[in-house]
């Protein structure tokens, strides 16, 4: 099992942006000036601040039952497509109660495969106990989930991909070689979400590039 926690570690450590600033004075006939020395750093890409909020809002969040922060890292408008479809943060926080107590309660413990691009992550978690996966594609606002799918059902591996309408809501792929360090996204992998042929089920199909059966995941509702 990939060790979810250490990664998430690394990753945090990897985004803290550390500005080292030194002051340096200088004497004359006139008032000193005070110089001030930034190091420039890059910019850190929007999928590792979507990703890393993601990590966030499953192992921290989600696991310590913290609704205070579970609420901050989605929008006050959030539209979640789970069980049932629920439109604000609020309806969502009362959706999910039921899975957060009782003896089949359980914490995601990894994410595996990851896939970020733009304004969309897409993740599957393992939970313990029972072992079981799901898969949640996320479209990000300023650091929040302000859209959400989430399906547990997994299809046998080489299964056949449901008819699908053609139309994907999200397709994306990791394009950035870092997001592997900064998030645990490894290149080749890619996630479609779309609606069955019929309109009536959701899909959410992850691959990976040059792999076999074993590394195609089919997601329905």
């Amino acid at each position: 099992m990939r060790k979810s926690m250490a990664v998430l570690t690394r990753i945090l450590l990897t985004l803290t942006v550390v500005a080292v600033i030194t002051g340096c004075r200088q004497s004359g006939k006139a008032a000193s000036d005070n110089a001030v020395a930034v190091e420039a750093r890059p910019p850190v890409p929007v999928e590792a601040v979507n990703g890393t909020n993601f990590h966030l809002l499953d192992f921290v969040a989600w696991n310590n039952r913290d609704m205070d922060m579970f609420r901050r890292l989605h929008t006050a408008d959030v539209k979640v497509d789970m069980m049932d479809v629920t439109e604000g943060i609020d309806a969502h926080v009362a959706a999910v109660q039921p899975m957060l107590s009782g003896p089949s309660a359980g914490r995601i413990v990894q994410h595996w495969p990851i896939v970020a691009q733009g304004e969309w992550t897409c993740m599957v978690g393992l939970i313990m106990p029972g072992n079981a996966k799901m898969v949640t594609a996320a479209k990000w606002r300023d650091g929040a989930v302000s859209e959400e799918y989430i399906l547990m059902k997994l299809l046998k591996a080489g299964s056949p991909r449901p008819a699908l309408s053609g139309s994907p809501m999200m397709n994306i792929s990791n394009q950035n070689g870092d997001l592997k360090r900064q998030i645990g996204a490894e290149p080749g992998w890619s996630c479609l979400l779309d609606r069955s042929a019929d309109g009536k089920t959701m899909t959410i199909i992850l691959d990976k590039t040059g792999g076999t059966a074993t590394d195609e995941m089919i997601f329905t509702k």
